[in-house]
């Protein structure tokens, strides 16, 4: 899925990210990362949501059914932007986050064959990491881990790179669309400061994400929980299933050409 000419995502880098981000992706031409931004110390950037351990009972309803990852920082200042931050590469992070993997996800039917060889990879990758723009690089490499498997093959341009000197954080996406060649902006479905406004004076279409993926078997009784990593729903489901997910819709704006 190369995705949709003219289309434009834009994102804070992510730390292994959700199946929704990969679905904007399916949908995407062009991939603009906002490494321009200010860190979030409790934000989604160098986080990710994973299952909980497996002699943990599922929590009620009103509980999360999840426990986070986190990349270390060095010396991260609540100013920082996201490309000069530094991954704390005193602490053997990478060695612990791979072992919690195994941990939870070992027994999972598809976890040895879809996802393990490529985690092995990238955290032999990113082990040496650091100094200043570490984090970035390691997030970048995150996210494209399972690109490949899932048919996707975005454009990736940096923020940094454009010009951002509209005062709007609206606007500055927009703009981002004209200085990337794209016709269209498709915004993810929690990005509820975005003004319309801003892309029709452009002339631009805006489009809102609507992506519900299926619940999948994900290895313990209760509740289906939302919103975590790529690499739960890879250990849990076949690559050409969730393949089969991201393709768009037979209606809608990105359904595909009749005949």
């Amino acid at each position: 899925m190369s995705g949709t000419p003219g289309v434009v995502v834009a994102e804070q880098p992510h730390y292994l990210p959700w199946l929704d981000f990969y679905e904007q992706l399916a949908r995407a031409h062009t991939l603009v990362v906002l490494d321009n931004v200010q860190w979030l110390r409790r934000g989604w950037q160098r986080r990710t949501r994973v299952a909980l351990p497996h002699h943990v009972p599922t929590p009620a309803p009103t509980e999360p059914g999840f426990q986070w990852l986190t990349v270390p920082l060095e010396d991260a200042h609540r100013d920082s932007l996201l490309s000069e931050l530094a991954v704390d590469a005193r602490q053997p992070w990478t060695r612990k986050h791979l072992q919690t993997f195994r941990t939870l996800y070992g027994q999972r039917p598809y976890f040895r064959t879809q996802v393990l060889p490529r985690l092995e990879s990238f955290y032999g990758q990113v082990a040496a990491e650091h100094g200043p723009g570490s984090l970035l690089r390691t997030l970048l490499a995150s996210m494209a881990l399972f690109y490949e498997p899932l048919g996707l093959n975005p454009r990736l341009v940096l923020a940094s790179t454009l010009d951002r000197s509209h005062p709007d954080r609206t606007g500055r996406l927009a703009s981002y669309c004209v200085q990337t060649g794209g016709d269209t902006y498709y915004s993810a479905a929690g990005s509820m400061y975005v003004q319309p406004s801003f892309f029709r004076e452009r002339g631009l279409r805006l489009l809102w994400q609507r992506f519900r993926y299926p619940a999948y078997p994900q290895g313990r009784e209760g509740r289906f929980v939302v919103g975590l990593s790529i690499v739960d729903v890879l250990s849990n489901v076949s690559v050409d299933e969730v393949r089969e997910w991201l393709k768009p819709s037979p209606w809608g704006p990105f359904a595909p050409p009749a005949g």
